[in-house]
């Protein structure tokens, strides 16, 4: 496995238990009486959280995994493409932390925010290395062939 595939890895995980910590963290002010209860919530969780929880939380696990078996040019084609927007979406949530004022949050979001820089630096360096020889027959060859 080339470092840039571990790395990969390795951000995609840490970017997964940050967000963990990021939601954790709005949870923890229960314990200083600071009222976390959204505008207008009515006991359900909304669909959108459903699919942001899946985004940000599951999905880049899922991903991981499959990156330990699959290399073809493809999934790393796809991988580059896919750290983009993942970039942007963490580089928009701290901009909306500096409106909220959370230091501890600012602090976590920042370092999500510059591991998914790294991301996505590494992805195109393994998108661009030649550790893995394609050739038209081996197009879509797992690790395991």
């Amino acid at each position: 496995m080339s470092i840039s595939r571990f790395r990969i890895l390795l951000f995609w995980v840490l970017t997964t238990v940050c967000m963990i910590l990021h939601f954790n963290f709005h949870v923890g002010d229960l314990f200083y009486g600071i009222n976390i209860v959204r505008e207008g919530a009515n006991g359900q969780k909304p669909t959108s959280l459903v699919i942001i929880r899946f985004i940000f939380e599951l999905f880049p696990l899922i991903w991981a995994v499959a990156l330990l078996y699959l290399q073809s040019i493809e999934w790393r084609r796809v991988n580059f493409f896919l750290s983009i927007p993942f970039t942007l979406a963490h580089l928009s949530h701290v901009i909306g932390e500096l409106k909220e004022g959370d230091p501890s949050q600012l602090l976590l979001l920042t370092f999500v925010l510059l591991m998914s820089i790294l991301l996505t630096i590494e992805s195109w360096k393994w998108l661009k290395t030649s550790d893995y020889q394609f050739t038209n027959q081996q197009k879509s060859k797992s690790v395991f062939e």
